[in-house]
């Protein structure tokens, strides 16, 4: 009962969007896992970033440009520019 889920997002519908994909013919349960946990620490990341943006602005809500800035600054990010 007190066991901690290892994922957040919803595995059913991870997959239903991996499958989406016409490249994809199969994904294997691990493959699924995989990709909501490496998603789920992409937004993790990217929100811990930006919010730094927002405390700069004496916020403490993030806002649409407090993810732009952080997509500015930080290379890792310059895939989404």
């Amino acid at each position: 009962p007190g066991a901690t889920r290892l994922a957040r997002l919803p595995l059913a519908r991870v997959k239903a969007l991996v499958k989406a994909d016409p490249d994809v013919t199969l994904a294997s349960q691990e493959a699924v896992f995989v990709l909501a946990r490496a998603t789920e620490l992409f937004v993790e990341t990217i929100a811990k970033d930006a919010y730094v943006y927002a405390q700069q602005g004496k916020r403490k809500t993030l806002q649409r440009k407090d993810l732009d800035n952080a997509i500015e600054a930080i290379d890792e990010f310059a895939f989404l520019e």
